[in-house]
């Protein structure tokens, strides 16, 4: 149980090379190839509020800078403010409750009048307003001295006393992209072949194009005859640059006061700190007093593509409610898992017996095969595992692991349901087909399996081993335009994966050995 949530200690290497966690891994099961973040292509589904779940398309929250318009968030803490509302009570007019004749009195009975008519059963009108306040670090909008507004979500964003200069830069900006982007595609179409089919391709349809086949071509030669007319970008003038102001540099900066820490009217509470200033960034205060109510940033669902095939290993619901998915491949639903169960107090000279847990995550019966390094370097069939076991081999692994048999080192695991009488019946049969040497503990989906651990050298630090597995994958068969019988069967491939485990420093204690195989 202590290495239940050290999932650093067990990696599996990536298409792509890399070492990560089994929870942090995707599965493709059209290449059937393991996937890191690296090795997917992100893509935005929706754009959505955390808080009030308001879903918007991607052009529409652009437009909105990514926030929401109704959520704010704590300028202090930035926990999500919570609406309140009070009530405030109007002042009455005194022409209400005085009479004509009250004037000439003295100020002592008009103060009387006017109290004991209010007393009198009037009621004096009251408005509901509303202000923001934090829930966590009791901080609100009353603090700064903003005003309580009458309408829910009627609070204006900050004016921004830069904002007309970023919009000159954007618009700067802006025509300079167009402009290089409308150079590279002038090189890009200038040949002589493009030149001499833009006749052909601009003129009218043919009478032959009876199912319009020829449009994409025409489209695209209006296009590109308006780009090679466009001057290039060293020929095409600029206007902005004669409009567009250069910022200003500084060029000295004035000193601090030394006093200034040592005066008693410097108090060091109401200054912000690095990260409230960041979160309003076109503002930036520096006092506590001016911190202004965030409003909240909108968060996406992302789906996830193969890079290699193409294909989505992550995809989910497009409704910022629902926390399903329509496809999750991640590679823990379809690998093996292996952790570490128990390890001694290490010795340099001797083999150390360890023990490793396997847990099948899979819903159907799966056969797993262990291989050392040397066995994958004397059968000599996949080159490229060998080229990446010997670069393991030599600037990583610190350790040789080994396995007690030689010879059909295959286990068998149940899948991952729940157990019934059946499946108690061939969890007995399994548990009687295994080798004591190599199988020591078995309850259904999970297995515990003996490995010995000896070091390369004395001066080791970090204790690094690994071993290979193989076991059977069911992928999806790619899409035919004949469908046939072996096409319509799911494609079954035997795959090997490398796991890298981390034993941890020589000095460790070790490892309590489990209560069942005690």
């Amino acid at each position: 149980m202590t290495t239940l949530l050290n999932l650093h200690r067990v990696k599996y290497q990536c298409s792509c090379g890399s070492f990560k966690s089994l929870c942090y891994l995707y599965f493709c099961r059209h290449c059937l190839k393991i996937k890191c973040k690296d090795c997917v292509i992100l893509e935005v589904d929706c754009r959505f509020c955390p808080s009030c779940y308001e879903h918007l398309q991607s052009h529409e929250a652009i437009t909105r800078k990514n926030r929401c318009q109704s959520c704010f968030s704590c300028p202090c803490c930035n926990h999500t403010l919570v609406t309140r509302a009070t009530n405030t009570s109007a002042a009455m007019p005194v022409s209400l409750n005085t009479t004509p004749d009250s004037g000439n009195t003295g100020g002592g009975d008009a103060d009387e009048s006017i109290s004991s008519t209010n007393v009198s059963g009037l009621q004096t009108p009251s408005k509901k307003v509303y202000y923001l306040a934090c829930s966590v670090c009791r901080w609100s909008t009353r603090d700064i001295r903003l005003a309580d507004q009458p309408t829910l979500n009627s609070w204006k964003a900050q004016d921004n006393i830069h904002e007309g200069r970023f919009n000159e830069l954007l618009q700067h900006y802006k025509q300079i992209a167009t402009r290089e982007k409308q150079e590279r595609d002038r090189k890009r179409y200038s040949t002589v072949k493009l030149r001499s089919a833009l006749p052909t391709a601009t003129t009218s349809r043919s009478s032959s194009d009876k199912y319009g086949l020829l449009a994409p071509v025409t489209r695209r030669g209006i296009r590109t005859s308006g780009i090679l007319k466009s001057p290039s970008l060293a020929e095409s003038p600029n206007p902005t640059n004669s409009t567009l102001k250069p910022s200003d540099p500084i060029t000295e900066i004035e000193p601090l006061d030394e006093n200034l820490f040592l005066s008693n009217t410097f108090d060091f509470n109401k200054l912000t700190t690095i990260t409230q200033r960041l979160n309003s960034v076109e503002i930036q205060p520096l006092i506590v007093d001016r911190l202004y109510p965030l409003a909240k940033h909108f968060t996406s669902k992302q789906s996830k593509r193969c890079k290699e095939c193409d294909h989505n290993v992550l995809k989910p619901e497009p409704s910022p409610k629902l926390i399903k998915f329509k496809l999750h491949q991640m590679a823990l639903f379809f690998i093996p898992e292996i952790r570490i169960w128990h390890h001694p107090a290490w010795s340099t000279t001797e083999s150390n017996p360890c023990v490793l847990s396997i847990v099948n995550q899979l819903d159907e019966q799966t056969t797993l095969k262990l291989y050392t390094l040397d066995e994958i370097r004397e059968e000599n069939t996949d080159k490229d595992l060998i080229d990446r076991i010997n670069q393991l081999d030599e600037y990583i692994l610190t350790s040789q692991l080994t396995l007690p048999m030689t010879k059909d080192r295959s286990v068998k695991l149940h899948p991952h349901v729940e157990p019934n009488e059946t499946d108690t019946k061939l969890d007995d049969e399994f548990r009687q087909n295994d080798s004591r040497e190599l199988v020591l503990y078995r309850k259904f989906a999970k297995i515990a399996i003996r490995c010995y651990i000896k070091l390369k050298s004395s001066s080791v630090k970090t204790i690094l081993g690994a071993f290979i597995i193989e076991h059977r994958v069911v992928g999806i068969s790619p899409i035919v335009s004949t469908p046939t019988a072996i096409s319509s069967n799911p494609v079954t491939r035997n795959v090997r994966h490398i796991i890298l485990i981390d034993f941890g420093p020589t000095d460790k204690p070790a490892l309590t050995l489990h209560s069942s195989l005690a």
